[in-house]
């Protein structure tokens, strides 16, 4: 009996041990599946670095679930499409079609007899997936500044904090050329123009045009890391 009591305990230990290996298993398969996902999100976001920040925002609006005409209206008004090559339909369709925002449709409301129909009903909703925000996690305004002076010589970040300075109030390109004359970054280790500074600043999202050259609140923050 005892024997029989032994055998017993072991079947049931392997099972238990059966079940907590298949567990991890699934685990592990699940979270390589979101690394999956978010990496086809995260291709999508650098596949065209003049879209780059729209799409961010993209995902930014969708956060909130909301009907896609309403997505789609917010996500044309963002300053970050004076850079995109895509209207806000395209880059919306871009971020559904790689899993970086989810869609839900929407029931048609049922209409009584005599009552008018809505011009435009919502059809369906949209939402960034999980993927989606952590994809854009990883392109938070300063951590892409940070690995972009990572990138480049030590003598840049002095003019990354120049022009960002300069633009906490708005500057022109004229002014911005001015302050930066002389400055040993624009000829070590080679030859670039302010003009380079400013796109940099711009396509990682420290600087917008809005009639002259201004620090957004990120430029701000990036500014506390060089200045």
């Amino acid at each position: 009996m005892k024997q029989d009591d032994q055998r017993a305990d072991a079947t049931q230990a392997d099972a238990a041990n059966r079940r907590a290996d298949a567990n991890r298993a699934d685990a592990v398969a699940d979270e390589r599946n979101f690394d999956d996902a978010v990496e086809a999100v995260v291709k999508r976001l650098e596949a065209n670095r003049a879209n780059t920040l729209a799409l961010c925002a993209c995902l930014a609006i969708c956060e909130t679930r909301m009907p896609y005409r309403e997505a789609e209206a917010l996500i044309g008004q963002r300053p970050e499409l004076n850079l995109s090559t895509q209207n806000a339909h395209a880059l919306l369709r871009i971020m559904i079609d790689c899993g970086g925002v989810e869609t839900e449709e929407v029931p048609e409301p049922a209409c009584e007899p005599g009552d008018d129909k809505q011009d435009q009903p919502v059809d369906y909703t949209v939402r960034t997936t999980e993927a989606g925000r952590a994809a854009l996690a990883q392109f938070e305004p300063t951590k892409r500044f940070g690995r972009m002076l990572q990138d480049e010589p030590a003598g840049y970040a002095q003019a990354y904090a120049i022009v960002l300075a300069l633009c906490e109030d708005g500057a022109t390109k004229a002014a911005i050329e001015q302050a930066l004359e002389g400055n040993p970054a624009l000829s070590n280790p080679k030859q670039v123009f302010p003009s380079y500074f400013i796109s940099k600043l711009e396509t990682v999202g420290g600087l917008t045009w809005d009639g002259s050259w201004k620090a957004t609140e990120a430029g701000r923050q990036m500014l506390a890391l060089v200045g």
